[in-house]
């Protein structure tokens, strides 16, 4: 299969991997020449991490694989055309509607959108029933999780094969059946921050994130994954959801992202990442209840609006958050009902 990734950004260079590493020719096109020079280093690096570990057996030929495009039009003849680019609504539409005209019309589209409606994102799109989500998490290389959504104006057929095309990636599909804001995971996920966000005054950073880490099984304290995924992407993403009725309120994110504390990228967030911080045992943190039930109650949405079903959430926040156990069995275990 031949594939062109557009976008050369952490989350398009780790898609661009993960489609050479499994035999795909791979193109990726980026308007930033720096930026695909970053993405080139950044994947060998990768890829020899591994070899070492035994994984991969000729770095060359994986690198062999991927070529840089010279422009969005070099898409014509890819199989499959992946949008990658920066959490932003009109800059997603412009790279889908050159993308769009150029592809064959034998070709999927796909945006990896962690947060956007695909349905929105299809009016973009010349023969939009062609048009899914993939939404990779992050670091992509290493995450088995992909969301496959389908909008409102996707054929069966193209969500199928999409499916077929992750599964082929030796990932785990999320079919999400029905379009909704944020998806799935990443909707839980927001229910999870709003939550811990709300705590935040009446318990300290430390406190909440030692609750999350040592009693809930997280893999990261919440605040820390804040900072881990970046503080600026977590706002631009709130203002994208927020327009569509999902509100992500966590003032403290905008006034950090005002101060230049991004998270790990610049250094700080909630945390001072110079010092290497580390989640520590502390007392009199929440009970652990306050921070999971709105995530418990969205899930049972989810469900019952026939988006995904209880088994499909639990692998989801498994597999996309690291979680020890699913978001249902984890509440019902704690005595939500």
């Amino acid at each position: 299969m031949k594939v062109g990734v557009l976008g050369a950004g952490q989350m398009g260079s780790g898609i661009a991997e993960v489609f050479a590493l499994a035999g795909h020719r791979v193109g990726i096109f980026d308007v930033d020449k720096s930026q695909i020079e970053k993405a080139l280093r950044n994947i060998r690096w990768s890829v020899e991490k591994l070899t070492e570990k035994g994984k991969v057996k000729d770095v060359e030929e994986v690198m062999s694989r991927i070529e840089v495009l010279p422009g969005v039009e070099a898409v014509r003849g890819d199989d499959l055309i992946l949008e990658a680019v920066f959490e932003d609504f009109n800059v997603k539409i412009d790279v889908l509607r050159k993308a769009s005209e150029e592809a064959n019309d034998e070709s999927i589209i796909a945006s990896n959108t962690s947060s956007i409606p695909i349905t929105e994102l299809s009016r973009a799109v010349r023969m939009p029933a062609r048009f899914v989500g993939m939404h990779f998490f992050n670091p992509p290389v290493l995450m088995p999780l992909v969301e496959v959504i389908r909008g409102d104006n996707t054929g069966p057929i193209y969500f199928n094969r999409a499916i077929d095309i992750v599964r082929g990636l030796g990932k785990t599909p999320l079919p999400v059946r029905k379009d909704v804001p944020g998806f799935v995971v990443n909707r839980i996920l927001f229910r999870i921050f709003n939550a811990a966000c709300g705590l935040l005054g009446k318990y300290t950073v430390e406190q909440i994130d030692s609750v999350a880490y040592y009693e809930l099984g997280f893999p990261m304290g919440i605040f820390m994954l804040l900072d881990y995924t970046g503080l600026d992407l977590n706002l631009s993403i709130s203002k994208e959801v927020a327009k569509r009725g999902l509100r992500l309120e966590c003032p403290p994110v905008e006034t950090l992202v005002k101060e230049g504390k991004k998270g790990t990228k610049s250094g700080a967030g909630f945390y001072n990442w110079a010092s290497r911080p580390r989640i520590m045992m502390v007392g009199g943190g929440p009970d652990p209840k306050e921070i999971v039930r709105p995530a418990f109650e969205e899930g049972k949405w989810l469900i019952r609006e026939g988006i995904v079903t209880e088994e499909e959430v639990d692998e989801g926040t498994r597999l996309g958050l690291g979680l020890k156990e699913g978001i249902i069995t984890l509440s019902k275990r704690l005595g939500l009902s």
